[in-house]
């Protein structure tokens, strides 16, 4: 799971998506047991403590992916990324400034351009990639700095689905998830899910799914570039609802209405199971229409074994008798 961090006014969120609180690197300095290091890459400062992470793994790692950032950067210079490694909870809280949930092993804040990330061991102990946590926070910053002027008022279902899709994060515990909550129709409109994510890690996985999902099924049904037309209207200074107006031709609500019908139809055995009468009614007709195919067979069998008696036997015709 992840965190980011954006601007002020807004209510604290799981995602610690609502108050831009900067982050300094006094806060983790504050602490005279803490002993930092820093190796520097070619777009990347990379802080860590001796002997607890591999800071090398991490500035490749991070090197490797930033190529893939070229359109969504559209030429913009950010400076160099600052990737901080905490050794504990305590300092990952610490240099969050936010109220992170326990399971969060990774941090952005945009506009500063700092990730802060849980210790490897403790991240890879989540079951979580570390090459996967990194580039999501990578594309959080990346698409805060392209959007700047907007970011604040950008649905944090669009911003996570955007970090999702785009640092090409291999999820497909997510579509369980997705399928799930279609059977039991407990999917959130994708308006709940504005400026705020679920507390409890369940309803987050949820919001999660549904976010990349959502981004998804944009690319499927008007294609790519239009997700990048999106993209390029939001670092222009629209909102999200014209984005979409000018590059869809719907608004946003027209949108979280038209994704939440296309599920039933993508995800068709959830919605069948998800309606009691229509299952039943269908097993029923399953059933009927198996006992009527396989009693057309019998029948069938049955009167070739009396056209087959009707025939005599060559042997038992009266020429053959002595």
């Amino acid at each position: 799971m992840h965190a980011i961090i954006w601007k002020p006014l807004r209510t604290f969120s799981l995602l610690c998506l609502p108050i831009l609180l900067i982050f300094s690197a006094t806060t983790l300095h504050s602490d005279t047991e803490d002993s930092w290091e820093m190796l520097e890459s070619e777009h990347f400062q990379i802080y860590y403590q001796p002997d607890e992470t591999h800071p090398q793994d991490i500035a490749d790692i991070a090197e490797d992916f930033y190529p893939h950032l070229n359109r969504l950067l559209d030429g913009i210079e950010i400076g160099k990324i600052e990737i901080w490694m905490c050794k504990t909870q305590k300092q990952f809280q610490a240099a969050a400034h936010a109220p992170i949930q326990d399971w969060a092993v990774g941090c952005a804040f945009p506009l500063s351009r700092r990730i802060v990330i849980q210790n490897p061991r403790v991240i890879i102990d989540r079951k979580f990639q570390l090459s996967q946590v990194l580039r999501h926070e990578i594309v959080h910053i990346a698409f805060g700095q392209r959007t700047k002027s907007t970011i604040g008022d950008i649905p944090l279902w669009f911003i996570e689905g955007i970090a999702i899709y785009l640092s090409g994060e291999w999820a497909p515990h997510r579509h369980d998830v997705m399928f799930e909550h279609i059977l039991s129709r407990s999917i959130i409109p994708l308006s709940d899910l504005t400026e705020r994510f679920p507390i409890p890690e369940r309803g987050a996985q949820l919001a999660y799914a549904e976010s990349l999902n959502a981004v998804a099924w944009l690319v499927k049904i008007a294609g790519e570039e239009k997700l990048w037309e999106v993209i390029d209207l939001l670092g222009e200074g629209h909102d999200l609802n014209t984005a979409y107006k000018q590059a869809l031709g719907w608004d946003l609500a027209t949108f979280d209405a038209e994704w939440q019908a296309s599920l039933s139809q993508r995800y068709y055995w959830a919605a069948l199971f998800s309606n009691s009468y229509l299952f039943w009614g269908s097993l029923g007709l399953v059933f009927i229409l198996v006992y009527l195919l396989r009693r057309r067979r019998i029948r069938r069998r049955l009167v070739e074994l009396e056209q087959q008696e009707s025939q005599v036997d060559p042997f038992f015709r009266q020429d053959n008798q002595s």
